[in-house]
């Protein structure tokens, strides 16, 4: 009489097809969004309808299969199956269309010719967002008899709103953005550019110091002026308490995680 085997199972947590498409998708929009500046001083920003309802259908089953993957989760109620389709639908849109323009200004500028030329500069001028702040620099650049409304880094602002002309590497992308690859400055005005970035950001953002150090603060008094006593009995597991505290951890490290990536991204770019 043969003898059953007993079935091993492994409890460990495993990502699944549609986690890693997840995952990578808007790993490779990041990296895009990220190393653009790197690259890339001065950009055009104009809107292409074609390429915008190309990627529209493009994008549509990564975003049904994603649908389709948490809709044991997501898909609850009558008004989720409108809602959260039109959110992942959207959110996927606008990353993907955008993530396309900044890969044809990546992918022209290292391929398609350039062309050195001193272009006088009309204005700079810093653009903030309601929440974000200082958010990217609008510069307006001569050339060709006309006026081209350039996007520009951060530090941008700081080492151009002193010029009345520069001399740069300029050229246009597959689809019809300007962009501008180096601008011949010394790098003594660069750094000096990054230095007032720094201190600009610092001024802004000097809150978020004061907090962090507050509630290690708290967290020390806390511990060491009202330790828990002994005598009371142990509290009941409650994994809801538990879960908002990891969510909150992680929340605050991302956030952090972000803000610095921002900061050196706005400070060699």
């Amino acid at each position: 009489m043969a003898i059953k085997g007993k079935r091993r199972t492994n409890n460990t947590p495993s990502l699944s097809l549609a986690g890693y498409l997840f995952m990578s998708y808007w790993l490779f929009c990041a990296v895009i969004y990220l190393t653009i500046d790197l690259f890339i001083d001065l950009n055009t920003d104009y809107d292409y309808p074609r390429v915008f309802w190309c990627t529209a259908i493009i994008i549509l089953p990564l975003s049904a299969y994603t649908v389709y993957s948490a809709r044991k989760s997501l898909l609850t109620n009558w008004y989720t199956y409108i809602i959260y389709p039109l959110i992942i639908y959207g959110l996927y849109l606008m990353s993907a269309y955008f993530t396309v323009l900044k890969l044809d200004l990546l992918i022209s500028a290292s391929i398609k010719p350039e062309t050195e030329q001193v272009l006088p500069v009309k204005n700079v001028q810093r653009v903030y967002a309601r929440k974000s702040g200082f958010i990217h620099t609008d510069v307006t650049l001569r050339y060709q008899q006309q006026f081209i409304y350039f996007e520009g880094t951060r530090t941008s602002y700081f080492f151009l709103k002193s010029h009345r002309e520069i001399q740069a590497n300029i050229g246009r992308s597959y689809l019809g953005n300007y962009y501008v690859t180096q601008i011949h400055i010394p790098a003594h005005e660069r750094w000096a550019a990054r230095l007032a970035y720094l201190k600009d950001w610092l001024n802004r953002y000097y809150w978020l110091f004061i907090a962090l150090t507050l509630l290690i603060v708290f967290g020390w008094l806390k511990d060491k002026f009202f330790p828990a006593s002994q005598d009371k009995p142990m509290p009941a597991y409650k994994p809801y308490s538990r879960f908002i505290k990891v969510t909150f951890i992680v929340s605050a490290s991302l956030f952090g995680l972000f803000m610095l990536i921002v900061l050196l991204f706005g400070l060699f770019g």
